[in-house]
């Protein structure tokens, strides 16, 4: 990564923080604008690649760092902390299926940093909806302590219950299966390879 990759991502981990920042300030200014989890989360999940590189010794594509970040800003600070969850239609859908998609590409990452790429295909497959899965079900039971610890409605457990988290959990599913079949395709392979 250059020297120009490397400051774009200060760069928007920066911007992350300042949003979070805002979304805290009107927390204690708005009463009735209750969104902790999205401005916690908007103040960690922005260093988990770093962190990641790290802890694993290893790189993430400046490519593949956008492309989180980008599903971050969507599903965090348009989803969480300004509403669209509840406010555009299927948006909410539309972002665990992209969770499913972009937990795929983690999956399809970490077989190659186990070197376990040689196995056949359906193990990968399966290794890769699974992750997948374990994702989106650590998704959830972060909506839900947001729900029960920091007084939120996630879930919106007041209006549909457990019908969100099994659709949402059903989409990030449907996601995995796409985004496994295509990290596993020996074309799409290759284009990943050149990361």
């Amino acid at each position: 990564m250059n020297k120009i990759e490397r400051a774009i991502l200060y760069i928007i981990r920066a911007c992350f923080i300042i949003l979070a920042g805002l979304f805290l300030v009107r927390i204690f200014v708005d009463p009735n604008y209750n969104k902790w989890g999205g401005a916690i989360a908007g103040l960690a999940l922005p260093f988990l690649p770093p962190v990641v590189e790290k802890v694993y010794k290893s790189h993430i594509s400046f490519r593949i760092q956008l492309i989180y970040y980008v599903f971050l800003f969507i599903s965090l600070d348009l989803g969480i902390c300004l509403d669209w969850y509840k406010t555009a239609p299927y948006f909410d859908k539309a972002v665990h299926f992209g969770s499913g998609v972009l937990s795929a590409l983690i999956g399809y990452y970490a077989l190659v940093y186990f070197k376990v790429t040689k196995n056949p295909r359906g193990f990968k497959i399966l290794f890769i909806i699974s992750l997948c899965m374990l994702v989106a079900v650590g998704w959830e039971c972060f909506e839900f302590a947001s729900d029960k610890f920091l007084g939120q409605n996630m879930q919106q457990l007041i209006s549909v219950g457990v019908d969100d988290t099994m659709f949402d959990l059903i989409a990030a599913g449907l996601g995995s299966v796409i985004g496994a079949i295509l990290m596993t395709t020996p074309s799409f392979v290759k284009m990943l390879e050149k990361d």
